[in-house]
């Protein structure tokens, strides 16, 4: 796919989009097929995909991801143990970790699922409300919670310290399993 031939397409059709004639300049006249409500938005439309065909080298980006998250070794070797974190962003560190960027992303209700399955973690009712708390196996491997005070709240939050991040790492392959058989 030619990349200077698809900006030439993208300016001429902004422009269009705009109303403005890509060849003289001039703004074309109101009652013009291209000034149409219709037609305008199609083209401002059309406008936007090439511009991510371009921004990705000429491959239109595939907003509905089919393939199954999974990191290869080298991949989930570059995850870096520098401190200690709440599920989210272990979660989003590993997202982080992809290369095909048509793949879905590792969803932190999976992961959670599998963390209470494994028994580390379980739901506590507290007030009439359900929390994810370290089980004492978690305890032990290196979940804890921690109360965090704002300036205008306070409230627990779950922490998974390094040790616990390296055996999230180290059976990743074993949660992939649960997670693509839940």
């Amino acid at each position: 796919m030619n990349i200077e031939i698809l900006k030439c397409a993208q300016k001429q059709i902004e422009k269009m989009a705009q109303g403005i004639n890509p060849l003289s300049g001039e703004v074309i006249k109101s009652d013009d097929l291209l000034n149409n409500v219709r037609i305008s938005r199609c083209l401002f439309y059309v406008n936007d995909i090439l511009k991510q065909v371009i921004d990705n080298g000429g491959i239109k980006q595939n907003k509905n991801k089919t393939i199954s998250f999974s990191l290869t070794k080298d991949e989930l070797n570059k995850y870096e143990f520098n401190e200690e974190l709440p599920l989210s962003k272990i979660v989003k560190k590993i997202n982080e970790l992809k290369t095909n960027m048509d793949m879905k992303d590792l969803k932190l209700k999976d992961v959670y699922s599998w963390l209470i399955c494994i028994g580390v973690l379980e739901i506590v009712n507290i007030n009439g409300r359900n929390y994810k708390r370290p089980t004492d196996v978690g305890k032990n491997m290196g979940i804890s919670v921690r109360r965090i005070y704002n300036n205008y709240e306070s409230y627990d939050l779950v922490i998974y310290d390094i040790s616990m991040q390296k055996y999230i790492i180290d059976n990743f392959y074993s949660m992939l399993d649960y997670i693509n058989n839940i």
